[in-house]
């Protein structure tokens, strides 16, 4: 028995499918490999796979994270020819590493996630630059925020732990996970300009958690 996690980037159409047909397109993935990947028991047997996250509809990603059991160990390059083989354009698996240590699950890893929110073509970055800069800076930013049970008004400035421009848009970091979240479409709704969000990596207690898979 072996675990692997694997770093993936999710481009173009298929950043529009829902969490639920993400995983099915893994295990689909998975099933028609020659991977030696374990089942759970019972009647209606499935795929052991974990998210650390779901991903929202519509965004990008260079950095979901997957974890996945076997039956046994096995070699890292073949097992990332394997599925990226199986996987469809649109889905990379960029990195893959066994996870041979820790016993936690890589949502309770979770702790912040890196976003990089990309100016529109044609945008005056001087202008985009102000603007945000002047929304950001301020003491607190209050917005309605829904849950499943509840609409609740929250100071999303305490989930935002960084903020830097870069050379065509905007590198954050936030809270994720389930203690503390904050989702990037409650920023983009309060920033309210032309801005493409790209989840660059996930992020634990000691940087991005694929770094300290062992």
């Amino acid at each position: 028995m072996a675990s692997y996690v694997m770093e993936f980037s999710v481009k173009g159409p298929l950043a529009f499918v829902s969490h639920l047909e993400l995983m099915k397109i893994f295990r689909q993935s998975f099933r028609r490999s020659s991977l030696p990947i374990s089942f759970s028991e019972g009647f209606n047997p499935h795929i052991k796979l974990s998210f650390a996250i779901a991903k929202g509809v519509g965004l990008l990603s260079n950095g979901e994270l997957l974890e996945i059991e076997t039956n046994k160990v096995f070699n890292e390059e073949d097992f990332l020819v394997l599925i990226n083989n199986m996987l469809p354009s649109g889905i990379e698996v960029k990195t893959l590493k066994e996870k041979t240590i820790s016993s936690k699950s890589l949502s309770s890893m979770l702790r912040k996630a890196e976003y990089y929110l990309e100016y529109g073509e044609g945008t005056n970055k001087e202008l985009y630059n102000g603007l945000i800069e002047d929304k950001l800076n301020k003491p607190e930013i209050l917005m309605e925020v829904k849950t499943k049970k509840s609409v609740n008004i929250k100071d999303i400035k305490e989930y935002i732990l960084s903020w830097k421009f870069l050379e065509n848009g905007l590198s954050v970091v936030v809270f994720a996970g389930s203690d503390k979240n904050l989702r990037i479409d409650n920023l983009l709704k309060y920033l309210d300009l032309d801005l493409k969000p790209i989840r660059m990596s996930l992020i634990g207690e000691n940087g991005p958690i694929i770094e300290n898979i062992s």
